[in-house]
């Protein structure tokens, strides 16, 4: 299957480029406006805590994946004691969007306590992300625990622990904050405390890259596992192709290059290959498909590996490439929608487009392949994807 995409590639690939190491900042609108109290005394007498009664617009800010706020709305129903205590009677989780849309009742829970610092904490067993609300355009179930407190009536905020069923994934590191539903319009909040994402910066100082298997190319932070092939033709001072090759979620460098004779290929058609191996995130292998270029590892390392490339390999800038399989056909898509002025072509397998387009965004030849309408893999219709990406 994989054995025809290296020829295709470089046969659809054919627009000029520029410099291959000159990226320009691309901007990008991830950080979201935080909530914050004004005092931490939520315990003063003299200012009692409220009843949070109404909606709230909820932002919960996946940890695993650097960006990601997934709008919620919260109806709060709350009641006091005759002896002073108060509780959460009901509280309905929906999701939302955006634009204000709001799905059915996903999920409800009754009779929560409020501790007198304003604590409390929401169980929710299992609730289901429809696609039309969903990052992935698919259903997403999900187990958590939001721990959070009553900052005063228009502010609420804490962690979420549980995992992203639909993905294996963890949510170690992921918050949540609300305000008033009718105050939308001033931003979601999605932590405790006001902050965005900060720029990641670039590699300045590369490493040498030999062929075969390295584990600790530095970018973004991390040491970065990668593997170089390079064919036998190659001759340094020829410009010569190169493949950047992404694997699937919870899959594997080795996963992905030992199968369809993608090295046999690629060896016959002189292309340099470069497949890295995903962060960690939660408990899987992923990378990260909705981060803005500034934030996102994933294209960090991308960007740092062709630099480093381009210094120590011959690489023509007018043919690098990219493909990937399932999530590695998604990240695909999301150095189609910011690196088009980099890639000449690509070719995603399995994959999608969630992140919009990048400003100076070009359209590049792209060889869209899926498994047609039962291509259906971690709940996620790749049918469904493919079409979004064949129209975008």
């Amino acid at each position: 299957m994989i054995r025809w995409i290296l020829p295709l590639l470089i046969a659809v690939g054919c627009k000029p480029k520029p410099d291959c190491c000159d990226f320009d900042d691309q901007n990008d609108d991830t950080g979201r406006a935080e909530g914050d109290s004004d005092s931490d005394d939520t315990g003063d007498e003299a200012a009692p805590l409220p009843l949070l009664n109404g909606l709230y617009t909820t932002g919960f800010l996946v940890g695993p994946v650097a960006g990601l706020i997934q709008p919620l709305q919260l109806e709060f129903t709350m009641s006091l004691g005759a002896d002073g205590t108060r509780n959460m009677d009901t509280i309905i989780l929906r999701a939302a969007d955006e634009a204000g849309a709001v799905s059915d009742d996903l999920a409800m829970v009754n009779d929560v306590p409020v501790a007198e610092d304003g604590s409390f904490e929401l169980t929710w067993e299992l609730f289901t992300l429809p696609p039309e609300f969903s990052p992935t355009a698919g259903p997403v179930d999900i187990s958590a625990v939001m721990t959070g407190s009553i900052r005063d009536a228009e502010f609420v905020c804490g962690e979420v622990t549980g995992e992203i069923i639909s993905f294996g994934m963890d949510l170690a590191g992921s918050t949540f904050a609300g305000i008033p539903w009718e105050d939308r319009i001033l931003g979601t909040p999605s932590a405790c405390e006001a902050g965005g994402l900060e720029p990641v910066d670039r590699i300045e100082s590369c490493p040498v890259i030999e062929a075969g298997r390295m584990l600790d190319f530095p970018s973004g932070g991390s040491d970065r596992e990668v593997e170089l092939h390079i064919p036998d033709s190659y001759v340094s001072g020829t410009p010569t192709p190169l493949v950047f090759v992404w694997h699937g979620i919870g899959s594997s460098i080795d996963g992905m290059l030992g199968s369809e004779n993608l090295l046999e290929e690629a060896n016959e058609t002189g292309h340099i290959i470069v497949a890295p191996q995903a962060l960690d995130r939660g408990g899987t292998a992923a990378w990260d498909p909705v981060g803005g270029p500034d934030y996102n590892l994933d294209v960090v390392l991308f960007d740092d590996l062709l630099t480093c490339m381009s210094e120590q390999y011959t690489i023509d800038p007018e043919r690098v490439y990219a493909t990937g399989m399932s999530l590695g056909g998604i990240f695909t898509g999301t150095l189609i929608s910011s690196r088009s002025d980099v890639l000449a072509s690509a070719a995603p397998f399995s994959g999608g487009l969630f992140r919009p387009k990048s400003d100076g965004w070009v359209a590049i030849p792209t060889v869209v392949s899926w498994g047609g309408e039962e291509d259906i893999y971690y709940d996620q219709d790749f049918d469904v994807l493919a079409g979004q990406m064949v129209d975008a």
